[in-house]
């Protein structure tokens, strides 16, 4: 039986990328039910109905399939932001959109976006380096996105710093939302707006 054949639970063959989004699909799964710790590569086979050198062959380790799992929310959530774009709106109103955007996948999936947002405390150093690149290529997509909204004389710096600014905004906010759920996301939305135009609304195009 080859990596990617069925285990005796399954019941057809897949085609490598079909079986990796499976087991992603699978791991996911079990590190928002179970946690990171208590997840096992063996569990994500056992979930996928595969045999055990399946995960490994894909993903090489825990830590490997754990951080595959976050790339592919982060460009998932990525794509909702940026869907939420739309370039003839006034500069105000596209964060407004933006954060609607993020606050919606917390409020649809929470376990989710807790993944997504938790420490990276649990992972080797060398991962951790790897998780922080993740981020902060989020990081320079937000980047990308105030440039768009910004005055041709708006210093660069000021741009990079407001994008690391609101990336932090977003996150801890999103937390507090999860220890406050008696919030409405519009009100949340209208708080994140309001912080970040106080620092962003004197670099903004007219």
């Amino acid at each position: 039986m080859s990596a990617d054949e069925p285990g005796p639970a399954t019941t057809a063959r897949m085609p490598s990328a079909q079986r990796r989004d499976q087991l992603l699909d699978v791991a996911e799964n079990l590190f928002v039910t179970r946690g990171y710790s208590a997840t096992s590569m063996e569990d994500v086979a056992r979930g996928a109905g595969v045999t055990r050198p399946v995960p490994y062959r894909h993903f090489g380790t825990r830590e490997g399939v754990y951080l595959a799992v976050l790339e592919r929310a982060r460009r998932e959530y990525e794509a909702v932001m940026l869907a939420a774009i739309d370039p003839e709106l006034p500069a105000r109103e596209q964060l407004v959109r933006v954060g609607d955007a993020f606050y919606s996948v917390l409020e649809d999936s929470p376990g989710r976006w807790k993944l997504l947002f938790a420490s990276s405390a649990v992972l080797p150093v060398e991962f951790e380096e790897r998780l922080a690149a993740q981020r902060f290529e989020t990081i320079e997509m937000i980047r990308g996105l105030l440039t768009q909204l910004a005055r041709p004389d708006a210093p660069p710096a000021r741009i990079t710093a407001a994008a690391h600014a609101m990336s932090g905004v977003a996150e801890r906010l999103g937390h507090w939302w999860l220890a406050e759920p008696s919030l409405s996301r519009e009100e949340l939305v209208e708080h994140y707006a309001d912080v970040l135009w106080g620092g962003l609304g004197g670099y903004a195009r007219d």
